[in-house]
Protein backbone atom coordinates (compact mmCIF):
# COMPACT_ATOMS: atom_id res chain seq x y z
CA UNK A 1 0.00 0.00 0.00
CA UNK A 2 1.65 2.98 -1.07
CA UNK A 3 1.45 5.99 1.36
CA UNK A 4 1.44 10.05 0.39
CA UNK A 5 1.59 12.86 2.76
CA UNK A 6 0.17 16.13 1.32
CA UNK A 7 1.11 19.51 2.67
CA UNK A 8 -0.76 23.12 2.44
CA UNK A 9 2.07 25.48 2.90
CA UNK A 10 1.89 29.09 3.08
CA UNK A 11 4.77 31.31 5.09
CA UNK A 12 5.17 28.59 7.31
CA UNK A 13 9.14 29.42 7.78
CA UNK A 14 8.43 29.53 11.52
CA UNK A 15 7.07 25.21 11.90
CA UNK A 16 7.58 23.36 8.88
CA UNK A 17 10.50 22.07 9.65
CA UNK A 18 9.77 20.27 13.40
CA UNK A 19 6.98 19.41 11.23
CA UNK A 20 8.85 17.73 8.67
CA UNK A 21 11.02 15.84 10.40
CA UNK A 22 8.32 14.14 12.56
CA UNK A 23 7.47 12.74 8.76
CA UNK A 24 11.10 11.86 8.15
CA UNK A 25 11.17 9.89 11.43
CA UNK A 26 8.15 7.77 10.90
CA UNK A 27 8.66 4.41 11.73
CA UNK A 28 6.89 2.93 8.78
CA UNK A 29 8.41 5.29 5.74
CA UNK A 30 6.31 6.99 4.15
CA UNK A 31 6.80 6.50 -0.12
CA UNK A 32 5.76 10.35 -1.25
CA UNK A 33 5.98 13.72 0.33
CA UNK A 34 4.48 16.45 -1.82
CA UNK A 35 4.30 19.92 -0.23
CA UNK A 36 1.71 22.25 -2.33
CA UNK A 37 3.32 25.30 -1.24
CA UNK A 38 0.90 28.65 -2.01
CA UNK A 39 3.27 31.64 -3.25
CA UNK A 40 4.67 31.94 -0.12
CA UNK A 41 6.69 34.82 0.74
CA UNK A 42 8.88 33.96 3.54
CA UNK A 43 11.00 31.57 2.06
CA UNK A 44 9.61 28.55 2.76
CA UNK A 45 9.82 26.37 0.05
CA UNK A 46 13.47 27.42 -0.04
CA UNK A 47 13.53 26.43 3.59
CA UNK A 48 12.19 22.83 2.82
CA UNK A 49 14.01 22.36 -0.51
CA UNK A 50 16.93 22.27 1.45
CA UNK A 51 15.50 20.24 4.25
CA UNK A 52 14.89 17.75 1.09
CA UNK A 53 18.50 17.87 -0.16
CA UNK A 54 20.42 17.76 3.61
CA UNK A 55 18.59 14.72 3.84
CA UNK A 56 18.72 13.39 0.09
CA UNK A 57 14.84 12.12 0.64
CA UNK A 58 13.48 10.23 -2.61
CA UNK A 59 9.93 11.12 -3.01
CA UNK A 60 9.58 14.23 -1.48
CA UNK A 61 8.67 17.66 -3.60
CA UNK A 62 8.30 21.18 -3.66
CA UNK A 63 5.78 22.42 -5.99
CA UNK A 64 5.32 26.29 -5.77
CA UNK A 65 1.97 27.66 -6.95
CA UNK A 66 1.96 29.99 -9.86
CA UNK A 67 -0.99 31.69 -8.66
CA UNK A 68 -2.42 31.85 -4.71
CA UNK A 69 -5.01 29.26 -4.94
CA UNK A 70 -6.42 29.42 -1.00
CA UNK A 71 -5.96 26.11 1.37
CA UNK A 72 -9.24 24.82 0.47
CA UNK A 73 -7.93 24.40 -3.37
CA UNK A 74 -4.42 24.11 -2.82
CA UNK A 75 -4.89 21.20 -0.23
CA UNK A 76 -7.69 19.15 -2.79
CA UNK A 77 -5.70 19.91 -6.37
CA UNK A 78 -2.35 18.83 -3.99
CA UNK A 79 -4.47 15.39 -2.83
CA UNK A 80 -5.18 14.80 -6.44
CA UNK A 81 -1.84 15.20 -7.46
CA UNK A 82 -0.13 12.42 -4.80
CA UNK A 83 -0.09 9.02 -6.35
CA UNK A 84 -1.08 6.54 -3.12
CA UNK A 85 -3.12 4.65 -2.12
CA UNK A 86 -3.72 6.42 1.43
CA UNK A 87 -3.16 9.97 1.48
CA UNK A 88 -2.56 11.72 5.03
CA UNK A 89 -3.16 15.53 4.55
CA UNK A 90 -0.89 17.46 6.57
CA UNK A 91 -0.85 20.61 8.23
CA UNK A 92 2.43 22.80 8.06
CA UNK A 93 3.00 23.39 12.11
CA UNK A 94 1.82 19.64 13.84
CA UNK A 95 4.40 16.96 15.31
CA UNK A 96 3.11 13.79 14.58
CA UNK A 97 3.63 10.78 16.64
CA UNK A 98 5.89 8.38 15.20
CA UNK A 99 3.98 5.65 14.54
CA UNK A 100 0.92 7.78 12.75
CA UNK A 101 1.85 6.36 9.25
CA UNK A 102 2.54 2.79 10.53
CA UNK A 103 -0.53 2.08 12.98
CA UNK A 104 -2.89 3.99 10.47
CA UNK A 105 -1.82 1.86 7.72
CA UNK A 106 -2.03 -1.08 8.86
CA UNK A 107 -6.07 -0.57 10.34
CA UNK A 108 -6.74 0.36 6.88
CA UNK A 109 -5.37 -2.76 5.56
CA UNK A 110 -6.88 -4.87 8.09
CA UNK A 111 -10.32 -2.83 7.50
CA UNK A 112 -11.65 -2.34 4.06
CA UNK A 113 -14.63 -1.18 4.52
CA UNK A 114 -12.86 2.48 6.16
CA UNK A 115 -12.74 4.93 2.99
CA UNK A 116 -11.32 7.90 5.79
CA UNK A 117 -9.74 6.45 9.15
CA UNK A 118 -8.80 9.58 11.40
CA UNK A 119 -8.07 9.70 15.07
CA UNK A 120 -7.64 11.57 18.78
CA UNK A 121 -4.96 14.78 18.71
CA UNK A 122 -3.22 16.40 21.76
CA UNK A 123 -3.71 19.99 21.20
CA UNK A 124 -1.47 21.87 22.50
CA UNK A 125 -0.99 26.31 23.17
CA UNK A 126 1.47 28.68 23.59
CA UNK A 127 0.76 28.98 27.10
CA UNK A 128 1.86 25.33 27.40
CA UNK A 129 -1.56 23.81 28.49
CA UNK A 130 -2.76 20.71 26.32
CA UNK A 131 -5.94 18.43 26.20
CA UNK A 132 -6.57 15.29 24.62
CA UNK A 133 -9.54 15.40 22.05
CA UNK A 134 -12.08 14.95 20.02
CA UNK A 135 -12.73 11.80 21.88
CA UNK A 136 -11.02 11.04 25.14
CA UNK A 137 -13.11 8.79 26.93
CA UNK A 138 -13.45 6.18 24.03
CA UNK A 139 -11.17 3.48 23.01
CA UNK A 140 -10.29 1.39 20.08
CA UNK A 141 -11.33 1.62 16.55
CA UNK A 142 -14.86 2.50 15.90
CA UNK A 143 -16.85 4.22 13.67
CA UNK A 144 -18.09 7.97 13.51
CA UNK A 145 -22.18 7.42 13.86
CA UNK A 146 -24.36 9.83 11.18
CA UNK A 147 -26.29 12.33 13.24
CA UNK A 148 -28.21 15.18 13.20
CA UNK A 149 -25.45 17.63 13.62
CA UNK A 150 -23.72 16.02 10.86
CA UNK A 151 -22.39 19.42 10.00
CA UNK A 152 -20.22 19.23 12.83
CA UNK A 153 -16.60 17.89 11.55
CA UNK A 154 -15.08 16.48 14.85
CA UNK A 155 -11.46 16.20 14.11
CA UNK A 156 -9.02 18.23 11.72
CA UNK A 157 -7.95 16.94 8.46
CA UNK A 158 -4.36 17.03 9.71
CA UNK A 159 -5.51 13.67 11.12
CA UNK A 160 -6.65 12.39 8.22
CA UNK A 161 -5.94 9.09 5.89
CA UNK A 162 -7.77 8.98 2.97
CA UNK A 163 -8.19 6.06 0.59
CA UNK A 164 -7.52 7.06 -2.99
CA UNK A 165 -10.76 5.78 -3.62
CA UNK A 166 -12.53 8.35 -1.66
CA UNK A 167 -10.53 11.27 -3.06
CA UNK A 168 -11.47 10.18 -6.56
CA UNK A 169 -14.87 10.13 -5.84
CA UNK A 170 -14.57 13.86 -4.29
CA UNK A 171 -13.43 14.61 -7.29
CA UNK A 172 -17.40 14.91 -8.64
CA UNK A 173 -18.71 16.78 -5.58
CA UNK A 174 -16.60 19.31 -5.03
CA UNK A 175 -16.72 22.90 -4.95
CA UNK A 176 -13.98 25.84 -4.12
CA UNK A 177 -15.84 26.41 -1.06
CA UNK A 178 -15.92 23.55 -0.04
CA UNK A 179 -13.25 22.76 2.64
CA UNK A 180 -11.42 19.61 1.70
CA UNK A 181 -11.79 18.07 5.38
CA UNK A 182 -15.39 18.40 5.55
CA UNK A 183 -15.97 17.29 2.07
CA UNK A 184 -14.06 14.00 2.54
CA UNK A 185 -15.31 13.77 6.49
CA UNK A 186 -18.76 13.73 4.88
CA UNK A 187 -18.73 11.96 2.12
CA UNK A 188 -16.91 8.72 4.14
CA UNK A 189 -19.81 9.04 6.61
CA UNK A 190 -22.73 9.42 4.40
CA UNK A 191 -21.30 5.84 3.44
CA UNK A 192 -20.30 4.14 6.14
CA UNK A 193 -16.56 4.22 5.72
CA UNK A 194 -15.73 7.33 8.31
CA UNK A 195 -13.84 5.44 11.58
CA UNK A 196 -11.84 6.65 14.11
CA UNK A 197 -8.89 5.52 16.21
CA UNK A 198 -9.16 6.29 19.89
CA UNK A 199 -5.39 7.29 20.72
CA UNK A 200 -3.55 10.61 20.02
CA UNK A 201 -1.31 10.27 16.56
CA UNK A 202 -0.20 13.83 16.69
CA UNK A 203 0.15 17.28 18.49
CA UNK A 204 -1.66 19.61 16.89
CA UNK A 205 -0.64 23.20 17.08
CA UNK A 206 -3.12 25.93 18.24
CA UNK A 207 -1.99 29.58 17.37
CA UNK A 208 -3.72 32.61 16.25
CA UNK A 209 -2.21 32.68 12.51
CA UNK A 210 -3.15 29.85 11.46
CA UNK A 211 -5.46 29.13 8.64
CA UNK A 212 -7.95 27.57 11.89
CA UNK A 213 -8.24 30.24 14.23
CA UNK A 214 -8.50 33.21 11.25
CA UNK A 215 -11.37 31.15 10.03
CA UNK A 216 -13.16 30.76 13.18
CA UNK A 217 -12.74 34.64 14.59
CA UNK A 218 -13.98 36.08 10.91
CA UNK A 219 -17.01 33.44 11.31
CA UNK A 220 -18.42 36.15 14.56
CA UNK A 221 -20.41 38.34 12.23
CA UNK A 222 -23.92 38.26 10.78
CA UNK A 223 -22.62 38.77 6.98
CA UNK A 224 -19.95 35.42 7.58
CA UNK A 225 -23.34 33.79 9.45
CA UNK A 226 -25.06 34.11 6.15
CA UNK A 227 -22.47 33.42 3.57
CA UNK A 228 -21.86 30.02 5.63
CA UNK A 229 -25.87 29.09 5.56
CA UNK A 230 -25.00 29.51 1.73
CA UNK A 231 -22.18 27.75 1.36
CA UNK A 232 -24.10 24.86 4.05
CA UNK A 233 -26.95 24.62 1.98
CA UNK A 234 -24.66 23.81 -1.37
CA UNK A 235 -22.69 20.99 0.56
CA UNK A 236 -26.65 19.53 1.75
CA UNK A 237 -27.76 19.34 -1.82
CA UNK A 238 -24.26 18.08 -2.69
CA UNK A 239 -24.87 15.17 -0.08
CA UNK A 240 -28.14 14.91 -1.35
CA UNK A 241 -26.92 14.49 -5.20
CA UNK A 242 -24.16 11.81 -3.44
CA UNK A 243 -26.42 9.56 -1.74
CA UNK A 244 -28.49 9.22 -5.38
CA UNK A 245 -25.44 8.61 -6.87
CA UNK A 246 -23.04 6.64 -4.91
CA UNK A 247 -24.22 4.96 -1.47
CA UNK A 248 -26.02 1.98 -2.13
CA UNK A 249 -28.48 -0.15 0.13
CA UNK A 250 -31.57 1.66 2.39
CA UNK A 251 -30.33 5.07 2.67
CA UNK A 252 -33.45 6.28 4.23
CA UNK A 253 -31.35 7.50 7.51
CA UNK A 254 -29.37 9.72 5.28
CA UNK A 255 -31.98 11.44 3.67
CA UNK A 256 -34.11 12.05 6.64
CA UNK A 257 -30.90 13.88 8.30
CA UNK A 258 -30.43 15.67 4.77
CA UNK A 259 -34.37 17.25 4.55
CA UNK A 260 -33.92 17.76 8.46
CA UNK A 261 -30.94 19.84 7.48
CA UNK A 262 -32.18 21.15 4.77
CA UNK A 263 -35.13 22.78 6.96
CA UNK A 264 -32.99 23.81 9.80
CA UNK A 265 -30.85 26.05 7.47
CA UNK A 266 -34.07 27.32 5.87
CA UNK A 267 -35.48 28.57 9.50
CA UNK A 268 -31.61 29.76 10.25
CA UNK A 269 -31.04 31.78 7.06
CA UNK A 270 -35.13 33.88 8.11
CA UNK A 271 -34.29 34.08 11.43
CA UNK A 272 -30.93 36.66 10.32
CA UNK A 273 -32.79 38.21 7.74
CA UNK A 274 -36.03 38.81 9.41
CA UNK A 275 -34.35 39.50 12.73
CA UNK A 276 -37.69 38.67 14.32
CA UNK A 277 -38.22 36.59 17.98
CA UNK A 278 -41.07 34.29 16.60
CA UNK A 279 -37.92 33.35 13.54
CA UNK A 280 -35.82 32.50 16.32
CA UNK A 281 -38.12 30.58 17.86
CA UNK A 282 -39.53 28.64 14.77
CA UNK A 283 -35.40 27.57 15.24
CA UNK A 284 -35.73 25.39 18.69
CA UNK A 285 -36.83 22.10 17.61
CA UNK A 286 -33.49 21.73 15.12
CA UNK A 287 -31.27 23.04 18.21
CA UNK A 288 -30.39 19.25 17.44
CA UNK A 289 -29.16 20.26 14.10
CA UNK A 290 -26.79 22.95 15.04
CA UNK A 291 -22.84 21.80 15.10
CA UNK A 292 -22.35 22.93 18.62
CA UNK A 293 -25.47 23.31 20.74
CA UNK A 294 -24.08 26.51 22.23
CA UNK A 295 -24.57 28.64 18.37
CA UNK A 296 -27.90 28.65 18.68
CA UNK A 297 -28.02 31.19 21.44
CA UNK A 298 -25.19 32.69 19.60
CA UNK A 299 -27.39 33.69 16.91
CA UNK A 300 -29.57 35.29 19.61
CA UNK A 301 -26.51 37.12 20.41
CA UNK A 302 -25.10 37.96 16.99
CA UNK A 303 -28.90 39.47 16.20
CA UNK A 304 -29.92 41.16 19.23
CA UNK A 305 -27.24 42.07 20.71
CA UNK A 306 -23.86 42.47 18.73
CA UNK A 307 -26.00 43.60 15.77
CA UNK A 308 -23.38 43.08 12.82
Amino acid sequence: MKTSVVISAYNGKRYIIEQLESIRQQSQPVDEVLIADDCSTDGTPELVQAYIDQHHLAGWHVEVNTVNKGWRRNFMEAMWASTGDVVFSCDQDDLWHLDKVKLMTATLTAHPEISLLTSNYDEFFPDGKHRLAPWPKQTGLFEVPLKRNYMLVKAPGCTYAIRRSLLDVAKKYWQPDYPHDALLWRLSQFNHGLYALAQPLLRWRKHETSAFAKESKDLKTIGAKQAWIKVANAANETLREYVRNEVPGDTRHQQTILARTSEWLKRRQRFYDAQKIVSGLALLPYWSSYPRIRQYPGDWYLIFIKKK
